[in-house]
């Protein structure tokens, strides 16, 4: 075995980025926006596609000896499903690679670096009257490239879908160090690159091959009836005229299959205007039939906050935000967003189906200053989300549980049965318009029976969603923590798929290995904290 050291000083002879072996380094690596924790052996600072490709072809080079040096892709660390974290070595994007490289505004179109901060990516597109119509709630502080592994699907992806939907174009490396552009390519052109004496050429013909051998499977894994970023995008790689696009498979596959160096993201025009309703729900309002009426408007955001999560709120020192729109704490709280040319008229509309349920308190915002005050109702979840005290945390173990928009009421108070069941208190909100409802249970990692309770949990959550038709990872992939349930949530043809997949593109497991296929429950006891605190993150706590 080559010493870490020794590999170290030869990077060091190569690149032209930095590269550490400090242990203080190596540990602020060690831990992303989940409950877990790996401590890297090496981090690497790339500063171009040149040194990427360079760590890649050594890596291959390592592991066609039998040395496997694993290498996880990472942004700025957010990641709530361990997949910015991993033993190895660490490919940190921000330093250098967090370039705007070129913008076509009459395209609306921007080519950008992976390490590139989301929102610096948002105010440098809104002096050109554009935006990505789609960010997760963690935008403030994420980066391009860890969105990308994502496939985001924030508030507004009930209208604007994912980042999937908005990327054209992506530059990888792939495992053994070759650089390509994927792209929607012709029959024709599919053909020329499975013609390829190349690693690119056995991607192209691994993979079309495995679709053909599995079209049926693969049909009814992509009729999943819930929003799902979990699995590999596999459905949609080929097209039924024979078309073929490895861009919707890369993006979303968190690190696992090559490194995304550079992308073509598609630009929608900034929204004039926007007007915003948050309504106090009571027991007395039938909330699925309210939610598919307030749908039929096409809102671009339908969020919500359960009563409960109110009331944990307050308890936590968050105040009492909802007296804003209402006196009494609602058993739901809604918010409801239009952004369109229409929007006077669809909050019109909106207004009198919200009097027809006979919803007493509700208010309208149409400036910043006004919808900001209503905002603040939906903010105030980092009450909890920031909760820390004597051990106990707000855990991200189920940050988007998925079904359908019209199951969300049902979902939720089974999860609160669940939480009362196992004597957890926890808070509950999400995306009412896309049916993605994140759950953070409040337990002690550094207590043996909670630690448990962890896994008891999770299991529970599985089983609730999956009798749902729902999926345990709506808005934010598998990564890690739901890697060990796999065959669960995709069935076990499906997860062959997924390994059969993930040995096509990276043959010898070096990239993020563990991640979304290859986990075991005791690899994840194994790598458990013994505490958990955002405030690493203190932006995460404005949950929007």
């Amino acid at each position: 075995m080559v010493s870490m050291s020794k590999i170290a000083d030869y990077l060091r002879g190569k690149l032209t980025g930095e590269i550490s072996t400090d242990p203080a380094v190596c540990a602020d690596f060690a831990h992303d926006g989940s409950i877990l924790e790996a401590m890297p052996e090496v981090v690497i600072f790339p500063r171009t596609t040149n040194d990427v490709r360079k760590v890649a072809r050594f890596t291959w080079r390592l592991a066609e000896r039998g040395q496997i040096l694993p290498i996880t892709a990472r942004g700025s660390g957010t990641d709530t499903t361990g997949a910015a974290i991993g033993r190895g070595a660490i490919m940190s994007f921000p330093a250098h690679m967090a370039r705007i490289l070129e913008l076509d505004v009459k395209s609306q179109a921007v080519r950008v670096q992976p390490g590139l901060n989301f929102a610096a990516l948002q105010e440098a597109m809104a002096t050109h009257g554009l935006f990505v119509p789609t960010a997760s709630s963690d935008a403030k502080v994420s980066t391009i490239g860890g969105a990308l592994a994502s496939n985001v699907a924030g508030a507004k992806s009930i209208k604007y879908g994912t980042l999937r939907d908005w990327t054209d174009r992506l530059e990888v490396v792939l495992a053994n160090g070759e650089v390509i552009q994927t792209g929607r390519l012709s029959k024709h052109e599919l053909n020329a690159k499975k013609g390829l004496q190349t690693m690119e050429g056995e991607i192209y013909r691994g993979i079309d091959a495995l679709i053909d051998e599995n079209a049926e499977i693969i049909t009814g894994y992509a009729n999943g009836s819930s929003l799902s970023a979990g699995g590999y995008a596999i459905d949609l790689v080929k097209g039924s005229d024979g078309s073929f696009n490895l861009t919707p498979l890369f993006t979303g596959s968190q690190g696992t299959l090559g490194l995304i160096v550079q992308a073509i993201i598609k630009l929608a025009p900034h929204p004039d205007k926007v007007s915003l309703i948050a309504a106090a729900i009571t027991s007395d309002q039938d909330l699925p039939t309210l939610t598919e009426q307030l749908l039929a408007l096409e809102p671009s955001e339908l969020e919500f906050i359960d009563g409960d999560t109110l009331k944990l709120i307050e308890k936590k020192g968050g105040g009492t935000p909802w007296k804003a729109v209402s006196e009494k704490r609602p058993e739901t709280m809604l918010f409801i967003e239009f952004d369109d040319k229409h929007h006077s008229r669809k909050v019109k509309k909106a207004a009198r189906l919200l009097d027809e349920a006979a919803v007493v308190d509700a208010q309208v915002a149409s400036t910043w200053e006004d919808q900001e005050i209503l905002r603040s109702i939906h903010h105030s979840v980092s009450a909890i989300t920031n909760f820390s005290e004597r051990g106990v945390a707000a855990l991200p173990i189920a940050p988007d549980l998925s079904v359908g928009s019209a199951r969300v009421p049902e979902l939720v108070e089974a999860v609160k049965k669940l939480l009362r069941r196992n004597h957890i208190e926890g808070g509950i909100w999400g995306h009412l318009g896309t049916g993605v409802v994140s759950v953070r249970p409040l337990l002690n990692l550094a207590n043996l029976g909670q630690r448990q309770t962890v896994f008891k949990l999770l299991g529970e959550l599985l089983e609730t969603v999956n009798n749902m038709g729902g999926s345990m990872s709506g808005e934010f992939g598998d990564g890690r923590l739901l890697a060990p349930a796999t065959k669960e949530q995709y069935g076990a043809k499906m997860t062959e798929i997924f390994t059969k997949l993930k040995a096509i593109c990276d043959p010898y497991g070096t990239f993020n290995p563990g991640v979304i296929t290859g986990a075991t429950r005791d690899d994840l006891l194994n790598m458990l904290r013994q505490d958990y605190r955002e405030d690493r993150f203190p932006e995460l706590n404005l949950r929007g």
